[in-house]
């Protein structure tokens, strides 16, 4: 008898904990923060200030009732990704085309960097100027030029 009190008395919270109603706030946040709002303030869903906004209202109401439904958050994305294209996205993706948008800032900057380093080096050792140096005369040209001064 006091076995099954104690089974019952264990398995009663975890009966509780499965009916308990799931913590969205977290999904929601991830979810918000990765769409933009479509009604022309190119703001994170999560932080459109419109009151009353045609767009972020629907959405967010959308994504809540989809969270309580128990859909991911890859799901969301993607569905909302299926219906406004990616502009809907508050990031590019890592895929394809779009990796160049992740790539090409930090390729800008390390060829920004050698340039800038070559310009300092030529600032620091500057090239030898052309003419300042006495260059090797040929002794017969040399002579040649005595003779034409005499000459005149």
């Amino acid at each position: 008898m006091k076995t099954r009190i104690a089974v019952f008395l264990l398995l009663v919270p975890v009966a509780l904990l499965a009916q308990a109603p799931r913590d969205i706030s977290k999904d929601y946040k991830e979810t918000c923060d990765r769409l933009v709002c479509q009604c022309g303030c190119n703001e994170q869903l999560s932080v459109c200030a419109m009151q009353n906004c045609s767009s972020a209202t629907p959405m967010r109401a959308e994504i809540r009732e989809r969270l309580s439904n128990a859909e991911s958050v890859e799901k969301i994305v993607q569905s909302f990704v299926d219906r406004f294209g990616k502009k809907v996205l508050s990031a590019p993706t890592t895929q394809g085309f779009d990796l160049t948008a992740w790539i090409m800032p930090f390729m800008i900057l390390c060829l920004g960097l050698v340039v800038v380093g070559w310009i300092v080096v030529k600032m620091v050792h500057p090239a030898p100027e052309v003419g300042t140096t006495a260059a090797a005369v040929d002794p017969r040209v040399e002579k040649e030029l005595r003779d034409f001064e005499e000459e005149s």
